[in-house]
């Protein structure tokens, strides 16, 4: 008897969240799945709690399969880390060429930002534990930090020269913003009642809010 073909129509475990083969450079799309649902699983079970078989498990690919990308959890950690500071790299540099204004490109950074992060990341509580990575991912991390704040003072900066934000000290308003934004993932869900779009633009338009003269 000669077996019936596959059925097609009967759903596959999509291996590496459906990172394509065919993209121009898989392996580092491959590891940025692996990154995201590294996070997301952290996440649910902890960092200490979470082992390379739920990983692997998260992504329907065998455990060796991830060593080919990391060694171990702390470098996942620290990837997750990396990952979520590049987004705020690309957002900040988008932001910056694309506003006519300061005020502008404060508000679009915001946003894009958010969005990046709420839909590669989902929540990733991870990214608030510094302390579990090795010394030299942290001092990596930390310095790669120091240059976006510094940015973003300096962008603070010249929205109170223009007029567009209240008198202000530019590092507390940037701790001020940022440790919100940075707290999303602490509580924010794909499953949510509110889109990670929406808070995005909610974050945008309070920080924009809050940062604005007031009228006497």
């Amino acid at each position: 008897m000669v077996a019936p073909p596959p059925d097609s129509s009967t759903p596959k475990t999509a291996r590496w969240n459906n990172a394509l083969a065919d993209a121009p450079d898989p392996r580092e799309i491959r590891k940025r799945a692996l990154i995201a649902a590294a996070g997301r699983t952290f996440g649910v079970k902890g960092f200490h709690n979470t082992t390379l078989d739920d990983i692997a498990s998260a992504l329907s690919v065998t455990k060796p399969a991830l060593y080919r990308y990391v060694k171990n959890k702390h470098e996942i950690l620290y990837e997750c880390h990396g990952l979520a500071i590049g987004m705020a790299e690309e957002a900040l540099q988008s932001a910056e060429s694309e506003s006519a204004t300061a005020l502008d490109a404060l508000r679009l950074f915001v946003s894009l930002y958010i969005r990046k992060m709420t839909s590669e990341l989902g929540t990733c509580v991870v990214l608030t534990e510094y302390y579990s990575m090795t010394e030299q991912h942290s001092a990596l991390i930390q310095q790669r930090r120091r240059v976006v704040d510094t940015q973003l003072r300096a962008l603070v900066s010249r929205c109170i020269d223009e007029g567009s934000i209240a008198p202000c000290d530019p590092k507390l308003a940037v701790f001020f913003f940022m440790g919100a934004i940075n707290n999303i993932n602490r509580w924010f869900t794909e499953k949510g009642a509110t889109s990670g779009e929406a808070i995005a633009e909610a974050f945008a338009d309070h920080v924009v809010l809050g940062l604005r003269p007031t009228k006497r």
